[in-house]
């Protein structure tokens, strides 16, 4: 066994697929065949086996990608913390972010981020991935991006979790709805009769709203899922229905006029925002500058 088989075995288990395997690490399909065929006569069982086209892992295959794992961590983080002893900033930083941060939120950090540090900003490669917040969870843990920052996580021994902002949802309506020049605000029980224009179910600002609405037992009737919150705004702006969105998807229409919030009884439902890291890797120069910069 050796290092090099352990790198191969760490890129075919994560995407259960020998080509792109391949590819990432600039081998030939047989090259890593020959790889991983050595390494489970090292260990002397199956790591993979295949059902038809699809591609899995046995049961050992789960126990070495663990470990892999945890030890690649350390490996990677031994580098940077080499690195920036001979002061060097040339690299990477990765940072993962849910829709709503990465969209509305991350940009300014990053603008941030380059004035104040241009000598790191310029010599490194600063790449950011927005999914849902479980996916961005699940690369901070598997060591694919060094920061997270998400709206909703479940709790897990191997993350460093710190809250970095808040947000509120409101109730968005059309100026010409029936709700737009109510003065009084609007109970969640009365959204029953309205239709509600949804983003995305697995979001963190419907996961917010949802638990909401079972707290207080009221149950939604026509729901319309667009996809994103960009959608949602036009199709309340255009009378389609009424909304709850998170504020910080909300500033140019607000300004502009093409929506506009009502109060809800009880005040706006609100969440927490997160930074994410895995505890057990070391953070580099850009990313430490880049967590300072967020908690300011």
């Amino acid at each position: 066994m050796n290092f090099n088989q352990l790198r191969v075995f760490q890129a075919a288990a994560k995407s259960l697929n020998f080509t792109r395997a391949a590819e990432e690490l600039h081998l030939t399909q047989p090259g890593i065949s020959k790889h991983l065929k050595e390494l489970e006569e090292y260990y002397g069982t199956p790591l993979f086996e295949r059902l038809g086209k699809k591609l899995s892992l046995t049961q050992a295959g789960e126990a070495l990608l663990e470990a892999t794992t945890a030890a690649f961590i350390v490996l990677d983080s031994a580098k940077e913390r080499i690195d920036d002893l001979n002061n060097m900033t040339t690299g990477k930083l990765a940072i993962g972010a849910c829709h709503t941060i990465g969209t509305y939120v991350l940009p300014d950090k990053l603008v941030q981020f380059r004035q104040r540090y241009p000598a790191i900003e310029s010599s490194i490669e600063i790449k950011v991935e927005m999914n849902y917040s479980r996916e961005i969870v699940e690369k901070v843990l598997n060591n694919s991006i060094e920061l997270g920052l998400i709206g909703y996580f479940r709790p897990d021994p191997r993350l460093l979790v710190q809250t970095f902002m808040s947000e509120t949802v409101q109730l968005i309506v059309s100026p010409s709805h029936p709700w737009g020049e109510r003065k009084s605000a609007v109970r969640l029980s009365e959204l029953a009769q309205q239709t509600v224009l949804l983003a995305a179910r697995g979001s963190g600002t419907w996961r917010i709203v949802e638990s909401l609405l079972v707290r207080k037992k009221v149950q939604l009737g026509r729901t319309i899922e667009l996809g994103s919150s960009e959608a949602v705004k036009r199709a309340v702006a255009a009378n389609m229905g009424v909304a709850l969105l998170s504020r910080h998807v909300l500033s140019h229409e607000l300004t502009d006029g093409t929506i506009k919030t009502v109060p809800i009884s009880g005040g706006e439902p609100a969440r927490d925002l997160y930074l994410i890291q895995h505890k057990d890797r070391y953070l580099s120069r850009a990313a430490r500058a880049f967590v300072e910069l967020v908690f300011e």
